[in-house]
C-alpha cells in the first residue's frame, strides 16, 4: 500500500488509536444536534431531567462561532435534574437548556472526558404573549456570564421549555426534546410534523406551515401574508406547494422579509375556491 509519509489516514482505527482531530474533522458530516439521547422529560415542580434512560446513550454534536464541532456526553449514564428559572406573572417564557464546551477546551487535562471543559446551563428566553427561544447571541451571553469562553464555546440546545404564567408543574407538553422534536436532530421524519413550527440544524432554521385562501377566482391571483413563527437572521427562501388535488396555473411568495412573507395562488379550476397552501422558509 503507497502512503507517502503515512499522510492519510481515517478515525476508524482498528485496533488502534484516533486522533482528536481526526474524530472532530469526522463531525463536520453531522450538523450540531442531537445523534441520541438526550431526552428531556418533566420530573417534579420545574424540574426536568435528560437522558440516562440506560438503554440509549446521550450524544449531541455542538458547534463554534466558526462552525467546528465537537461532542457532548452524558458521561454519568444516569439522568440529570435541570431545574428552570421561576415563571413569568405574566405571558409566557421559553428556556433552553444549553449544554456547552469551553474553546480551546481548557479543562483538566488529568481528568477522564474532560468534563471539567464542561457545562450544562439554563438559557432564559424574553417574556412575551409570542414567546420565542434564546437565539445565539442571547446564548453565548449566558455561557460568558457562567465563566465559559461564550464568544467562541462550543454549544447545542438539548431542549427548549415552555414555562407559562403561573407555572409551578411542567408536563411533557411544555417541552420539545432532543432529537425526536427537531433540535439539530439528524433523523426528522416530516411526515409527522403538523401546523406550524421550527426546526433548526446550526445556524439553519427551518419554518413550515399551512394556510387557506378563501374564495380564489378562476384564472386569477390572490395572496395572504403570513408572519413566521420567530425572525430569520437573514431572509429566507420560502416555497409554497398546493395541498390537494385542484388545478393550479402557479403558486409564489412575495416580498419575503425576515419576519413574514406573502404566498398566493393562481388556480384555474373554473369556479371560486378555497385553496390551502403548504410553505417551508429556510434560512
Amino acid at each position: 500500500m503507497a502512503n507517502p509519509n503515512n499522510a492519510v489516514g481515517t478515525n476508524g482505527a482498528f485496533g488502534g488509536r484516533t486522533s482528536v482531530n481526526a474524530f472532530n474533522d469526522n463531525l463536520a458530516a453531522y450538523t450540531a444536534g442531537i445523534m441520541s439521547g438526550w431526552e428531556c422529560s418533566p420530573d417534579s415542580g420545574l424540574t426536568v431531567v435528560l437522558g440516562g434512560d440506560g438503554n440509549t446513550r446521550d450524544v449531541a454534536v455542538a458547534e463554534d462561532n466558526a462552525g467546528n464541532k465537537t461532542t457532548v456526553n452524558n458521561i454519568s449514564g444516569s439522568p440529570i435534574s435541570v431545574t428552570v428559572n421561576p415563571a413569568p406573572n405574566s405571558n409566557s417564557r421559553i428556556d433552553s437548556i444549553v449544554a456547552y464546551v469551553d474553546n480551546p477546551p481548557t479543562g483538566t487535562a488529568t481528568a477522564t472526558d474532560n468534563y471539567g471543559a464542561c457545562s450544562l446551563i439554563v438559557v432564559s428566553g424574553t417574556v412575551s404573549s409570542t414567546p420565542s427561544a434564546p437565539n445565539d447571541s442571547t446564548i453565548r451571553t449566558a455561557i460568558t456570564a457562567d465563566g465559559g469562553s461564550g464568544t467562541t464555546a462550543y454549544y447545542v440546545v438539548l431542549a427548549n421549555v415552555t414555562v407559562d404564567s403561573g407555572t409551578t408543574d411542567l408536563t411533557a407538553d411544555d417541552i420539545v426534546s432532543g432529537g425526536n422534536a427537531g433540535i439539530g436532530s439528524q433523523n426528522i421524519d416530516f411526515t409527522t410534523l403538523e401546523g406550524t413550527n421550527v426546526i433548526r440544524f446550526g445556524n439553519v432554521k427551518i419554518m413550515w406551515g399551512r394556510v387557506t385562501i378563501q374564495s380564489v377566482p378562476s384564472s386569477q391571483d390572490k395572496t395572504i401574508s403570513i408572519t413566521f413563527p420567530e425572525a430569520f437572521e437573514n431572509v429566507p427562501r420560502v416555497v409554497v406547494t398546493c395541498a390537494g388535488w385542484i388545478a393550479i396555473r402557479a403558486v409564489f411568495a412575495n416580498g419575503t422579509s425576515k419576519t413574514g412573507t406573502q404566498i398566493g395562488c393562481m388556480q384555474t379550476q373554473g369556479s371560486t375556491l378555497d385553496v390551502n397552501l403548504d410553505w417551508v422558509a429556510i434560512g
